[in-house]
């Protein structure tokens, strides 16, 4: 799973109401993200959520060759 490409997926997304761009910040096994509010934080969660099933499903077809 590669958590820098999804950190650079998440930085392109801007602020509805502000405007902004979020900083993710790859960790050891997540993402830290800060933002200009709470409505788009939990909007980048779900879509970082979202794109860690599809690493990890694609991960696993890799793994067992489907």
């Amino acid at each position: 799973m590669d958590l820098r490409k999804i950190a650079r997926n998440l930085e392109r997304e801007r602020c509805s109401k502000h405007n902004e761009t979020p900083k993710a910040t790859p960790k050891k096994d997540t993402i830290e993200i800060s933002c200009c509010c709470e409505d788009f934080r939990n909007k980048l969660t779900k879509k970082m959520q979202i794109e860690i099933t599809k690493q990890v499903e694609e991960d696993i077809k890799k793994a067992f060759k489907f």
